[in-house]
């Protein structure tokens, strides 16, 4: 009853063509965005339009929701419309709105909501112009009914006839003028109690974000924080203060996305000192973060979940000659493969060069226009249309840039007797348009271990640990037999290499020192102690070819051949004491020693 009453007001009321097709054009765009988190500036600046014209509100919303079930469907196509509209001749234009204060805030980089626009547009109108067609040709034809049909003046007259249309379509006992409704166009094209609401809204906004930011910014922080990390991001409370510039995060914890029960990272306070002078732009500069009491590798009390698929470590890898793979010489080669995907994504957003039309946000490290359009559609798969973003539009200045990082008095589960002092710059999310390299330094008190990465198309990385079991490295380690590879001693691990973020691939001489420790080679036990054998890490970073230095490898071979030798002369000269001790004792010296004699 009550929708045949609206459709009634339609026909019957003061609705006029522009009420008409404003509502449903407006209804179709809201409709065919993906969501309010993926174009919040877009969904804001076309409900306000939606709420400020005198459109048709029931129209709108009927326009909205069969919009959303098309757009639901044809997603795949609006993403493709955004991409002619992003990367096409018009990519121009939207590259100035994305960088324009104010402009930037309306979200179009999305993909989805861009094309999603265009897609709005044309049902909007189409649906706008049947609509406003089927109103007029309604009216026209009433009008000209009760003016020259008297068989419809008898029909109408009745009581009846009377109630009965006011019952289903409203609009009072008495027809009214539908050669006045019908010859009316525009009618005032704003809607007074809009404009009000408009101004209400923007009041009432700016109440709730004094007394509700808190809870605001920490659903805004760890939503961004999980899409960055690809796992669960929990913050117990975030405070910003644009006036002091200052933001407080208290009881941060970041889910490993490769292990959902432990905890990448975690802090009980960090404190940003920021800069809002860009934010119209979507940008934020962070001047510099101070984490205080910070964890490594901890145990979570409640396992994560992955927000997104971890990065791709099934590569085959760069077959290079004389080198073996990961699954030759690691037990757990899929964790470690997984491990160095997850600092492949790292190192490749830290980057400081882009490839043409490709972006650091979804891994891009190089390639053609083909496997740019293929990873595209991949990510798409993987995350889902709604969230790829043409990031390559970004100019001037990165989205975030973080200046400075320290965190002092770190805690990591694997180094329990010391902690760890990290040191971070210029880490930002589009690297290229940053003066400065990223670098991180990361040292233990007792310089037991240590990172130095200084990113760029080529990056410099050098670490070493020092005193690792050497129980713990043969663990890690293939084995033909139930023996272990290493007995005993430590192992010192050093390298200094360089990684090219053009095609992914890494050069790091690796010197594996062993210090008072016992290698099996051959079924034999060969002591080593200060002993340094080197080891080539080459190719992918995700997929490396491991080579062996073969002439280590052949001093060890030696040792172990010249122990054999040994053990075999004594064995030799054992039982030839042996029988001669017994003749001298008054039997034959060629004469078999009995068995426990």
């Amino acid at each position: 009853m009550i929708i045949t009453r609206k459709i009634g007001s339609i026909l019957r009321g003061k609705a006029t063509p522009f009420q008409l097709m404003v509502g449903c054009t407006l209804g179709a765009l809201l409709g065919f965005l993906p969501g309010f988190m993926t174009a919040p500036g877009l969904t804001l600046a076309l409900a306000l339009l939606l709420v400020l014209l005198n459109a048709n509100l029931f129209l709108a919303a009927v326009a909205g929701a069969l919009a959303k079930l098309v757009s639901l469907a044809l997603l795949p196509v609006s993403f493709a419309i955004g991409r002619l509209l992003l990367e096409g001749p018009t990519e121009g234009l939207f590259r100035a709105m994305v960088n324009t204060p104010g402009l930037a805030l309306l979200g179009v980089e999305n993909y989805a909501a861009t094309g999603g626009l265009v897609m709005g547009l044309v049902v909007g109108l189409i649906l706008g112009w049947l609509v406003v067609r089927g109103v007029t040709t309604f009216r026209h034809r009433m009008a000209n009914a009760s003016e020259h049909s008297e068989k419809f003046q008898k029909w109408n007259n009745r009581a009846w006839v009377r109630w009965s249309v006011f019952l289903l379509a409203g609009g009072g006992l008495k027809d009214p003028d539908y050669a006045a409704l019908a010859a009316k166009k525009v009618g005032n094209p704003i809607r007074p109690l809009g404009a009000a609401f408009v101004i209400l809204s923007l009041v009432l906004t700016v109440t709730v974000l004094k007394f509700f930011a808190p809870t605001i910014i920490t659903t805004a922080l760890r939503d961004g924080l999980e899409r960055a990390n690809g796992a669960t991001v929990d913050i117990a409370t975030a405070d910003l203060d644009l006036g002091a510039g200052r933001l407080v995060v208290t009881g941060l914890a970041v889910t490993d996305p490769n292990n959902l029960d432990t905890n990448l990272l975690a802090a009980e306070r960090l404190e940003a000192d920021i800069s809002g002078t860009d934010l119209l732009r979507k940008r934020l500069t962070i001047d510099r973060i101070v984490m205080q009491g910070a964890t490594l590798s901890q145990a979570r009390r409640v396992p994560g979940r992955r927000v997104s698929t971890a990065p791709d470590a099934d590569g085959e890898g760069i077959k290079l000659p004389d080198t073996g793979t990961i699954e030759d010489y690691v037990a757990n080669a899929k964790l470690w493969r997984q491990r160095l995907a997850q600092a492949k994504s790292w190192l490749d957003r830290f980057s400081g060069s882009t490839p043409p039309g490709e972006s650091t946000e979804i891994g891009a490290e190089g390639g053609t226009e083909d496997t740019w359009s293929e990873r595209l559609q991949r990510i798409a798969a993987e995350r889902g249309y709604a969230e790829v973003t043409a990031d390559h539009l970004i100019a001037d200045s990165p989205t975030l840039l973080v200046s400075d990082l320290e965190a002092d008095n770190v805690k990591a589960a694997w180094l329990p007797e010391e902690t760890l002092a990290i040191h971070a710059r210029n880490l930002s999310t589009q690297p290229w348009l940053v003066d400065a390299p990223a670098s991180v330094e990361i040292t233990s008190s007792g310089n037991t271990a240590g990172l130095t990465v200084q990113a760029g198309s080529t990056s410099r990385l050098a670490a070493h640990y020092r005193g690792v079991p050497a129980a713990t490295i043969s663990d890690a380690l293939k084995r033909d037999s139930a023996e272990p590879l290493l007995d005993g001693g430590t192992v010192d691990l050093a390298f200094d290499g360089t990684y090219s973020a053009i095609d992914g691939t890494i050069d790091w001489p690796l010197d594996v020192t062993l210090h008072h420790t016992t290698a099996r080679i051959a079924g034999r036990a060969v002591p080593l102690d200060n002993f340094t054998l080197p080891i080539g890490l080459t190719g992918a970073l995700d997929s490396p070819r491991i080579k062996l230095d073969q002439n280590q490898l052949g001093r060890i071979a030696k040792q172990a051949g010249t122990q054999l030798i040994k053990e075999k002369a004594t064995e030799a000269i054992g039982e030839k004491a042996g029988g001669l001790l017994k003749g001298l004792l008054g039997g034959s010296k060629d004469e078999t020693p009995d068995e426990g004699n």
